[in-house]
C-alpha cells in the first residue's frame, strides 16, 4: 500500500495545535468538516494526507528521484527555521521573505489537493492552443525542462473515462466535450512547475505584511493553506496575482499570518482575524483546522452567514 503523503506539511499543521495540548506527547488541533460542520479533535499526522500523492519524480530530472523526498529535504526542512523566526517577529511590513520560506509557500500554494480539482477546472476553461495569448514569458530555465511523454486520462459525460489518450489528442478531444483529468503523475509534475512560477513570477510582485491576532483570538488554516483572491474571488488561477487588486493570505501559525498585496494600491488593507479566517474558509474544499473548538466553529458559522463557498 502506498505511503501517506501530506499535501499540507505536518510541521505547518502543528503550528495550529491547541495550546492546551502542546506539552502532551501527541498534541491535537480541531478539524471542522465543511460539509457536515462537525468539529473533532485530530492529530496533525492524521490530517491533510493522500496515499501515494507524490510518488515518482514529479518535475525532477532523474526519473528515479522521489518528489516526496525532495519535499521533505529541500522544501520543508529548510523552511522550519525561517518560519519560527518570522513567528517571533512583530507586526508590520517585512522587506522580503527568506528564500527558504518563499520556496515552501510556493509549494504549499501549488500542492494542496483542492488545487488539483481547481486545475482541472482551469484547464477546462482554456481556449485551444492556437487561440492562447502569451501574457508573459516563462521563467529562465523553463526551456530546459525534460519532457516526459505519457498517456493521459480524459472523461466524457456520455462516454466515460479513457486512460489511453496520447498528448497529441488532448486538444481535439477537448473540443468534442472531453475533459482532462489529472493523474497523480500529471499533478506531481504540474505542482513542481507551478511552485516555481509562484517563487519566480508571482511572489516577487507582492509586498508583504505580518498579521497578528489580538489576545484570545486565533488564525485558522484550511486545505488550501495559501489563498489568493481578486475582489473576493478565491478560485482564480495563480496568474490573477498580476492584478493590482490581488491579495494573498498565508496563515503560518495560530498567531501569525502573511499578507501579500500589490503596493501600487497603497497601504495594506486592515484585516481582522475573522476576515483572515474568512479567506481560509472561502477557499476550503473539505476542512478547516484551528487551535480551539470555538475558532473553528466560528469560522464555519461565519461562512454560513456570509454565503462563503466552503462546502
Amino acid at each position: 500500500m502506498a505511503d501517506r503523503h501530506h499535501y499540507v506539511s505536518r510541521f505547518h499543521l502543528r503550528e495550529f495545535c491547541d495550546p492546551a495540548s502542546l506539552k502532551l506527547p501527541d498534541p491535537w488541533l480541531w478539524l471542522g468538516d465543511c460539509s457536515t460542520r462537525i468539529v473533532r479533535r485530530r492529530s496533525p499526522r492524521n490530517v491533510a494526507w493522500s496515499r501515494g500523492m507524490f510518488d515518482g519524480p514529479g518535475g525532477l530530472e532523474d526519473p528515479e528521484a522521489s518528489l516526496e523526498e525532495h519535499l521533505s529535504n529541500r522544501v520543508e526542512g529548510p523552511a522550519a527555521f525561517p518560519l519560527r523566526r518570522l513567528s517571533r517577529s512583530g507586526l508590520g511590513e517585512v522587506s522580503e521573505i527568506p528564500p527558504e520560506l518563499s520556496r515552501y509557500l510556493g509549494w504549499a500554494a501549488a500542492r494542496s489537493l483542492p488545487m488539483k480539482h481547481l486545475a482541472e477546472r482551469w484547464i477546462d476553461s482554456l481556449p485551444r492552443p492556437e487561440e492562447l495569448e502569451l501574457a508573459e514569458p516563462p521563467p529562465p530555465g523553463f526551456e530546459e525542462i525534460r519532457k516526459r511523454p505519457r498517456l493521459h486520462r480524459m472523461e466524457h459525460p456520455q462516454f466515460g473515462i479513457r486512460d489511453d489518450v496520447d498528448p497529441e489528442e488532448v486538444d481535439d478531444l477537448r473540443a468534442t466535450g472531453w475533459h482532462l483529468r489529472l493523474t497523480d503523475a500529471d499533478f506531481a509534475e504540474m505542482v513542481h512547475l507551478q511552485a516555481w512560477y509562484f517563487q519566480i513570477r508571482w511572489f516577487p510582485r507582492l509586498s508583504w505584511s505580518v498579521l497578528r491576532p489580538p489576545p484570545s483570538s486565533y488564525f485558522v488554516l484550511s486545505d488550501r493553506p495559501v489563498v489568493w483572491s481578486v475582489l473576493g474571488d478565491v478560485n482564480l488561477p495563480p496568474n490573477a496575482l498580476r492584478s493590482p487588486d490581488a491579495l494573498l493570505i498565508a496563515p503560518l501559525a495560530r498567531d501569525v499570518a502573511l499578507l501579500g498585496y500589490n503596493s501600487a494600491r497603497g497601504d495594506p488593507p486592515p484585516l481582522t482575524p475573522a476576515e483572515v479566517n474568512s479567506f481560509a474558509a472561502a477557499a476550503a474544499h473539505s476542512w478547516v483546522v484551528g487551535p480551539t473548538l470555538d475558532s473553528v466553529e466560528d469560522t464555519l458559522r461565519a461562512g454560513d452567514d456570509s454565503g462563503l463557498p466552503i462546502a
